[in-house]
């Protein structure tokens, strides 16, 4: 290698290193769009349904005595109904279910909505589908109202007056602890 080649070299790698410098500090505009964005976004377990009923000593008599339980359940995970409105306009609803092949895993909900800046009353709920069916979830009481630890209740709702500024991101999350959907905004910044 030639002193001509290492200098050529050298100069082309500080060109290169100038040009990543430079590209990292140039501004960059991704939402040239006035509007603002209302993200929805978590997970969580759905709701256990179980139908039990009880066997006949026909049909236990038929099982193995270390399989013979008097009462014989089966079960499904919940499926959810999400609407978002705002200004009473509906804009999203669409069905969300559990992953997986048999839907039993985390259900996960991401929806991104673009609002106008300014004011606004936003309406979220997240119901379940089959709220009326006949059964129990799983480990919940006749006439208990909560969904058991870690599951989502059958009703969640966000009703909220927000003020969205241009190319704002409002969140809307779920707080498992709470139980309950909560907008997450970054406070207004300070004048000068």
């Amino acid at each position: 290698m030639t002193l001509r080649d290492r200098v050529a070299g050298t100069a082309l790698g500080a060109l290169l290193l100038a040009g990543m410098v430079w590209a990292s500090k140039a501004p960059m505009t991704t939402n040239r769009s006035p509007d603002a964005t209302l993200r929805l976004a978590w997970s969580a377990r759905p709701e256990r349904i179980e139908k039990c009923r009880q066997q006949s000593d026909e049909e236990l008599a038929k099982l193995p005595a270390h399989m013979r339980q008097p009462v014989a359940c089966e079960g499904t995970t919940a499926e959810y109904r999400l609407q978002v409105r705002h200004e009473g306009a509906l804009v999203t609803e669409r069905v969300v279910h559990g992953g997986g092949l048999r839907r039993d895993r985390r259900l996960y909900v991401f929806e991104e909505i673009r609002v106008p800046a300014g004011e606004a009353t936003v309406d979220v709920r997240f119901d379940r589908v089959d709220a009326s069916a006949p059964g129990q979830a799983a480990g919940e009481q006749a006439g208990a109202t909560s969904a058991p630890r870690g599951e989502v209740p059958p009703h969640l709702s966000l009703v909220q007056r927000i003020r969205f500024s241009s190319r704002e991101v409002v969140l809307v999350t779920y707080d498992s602890d709470r139980k309950e959907l909560a907008a997450v905004q970054r406070p207004p910044r300070a004048t000068r």
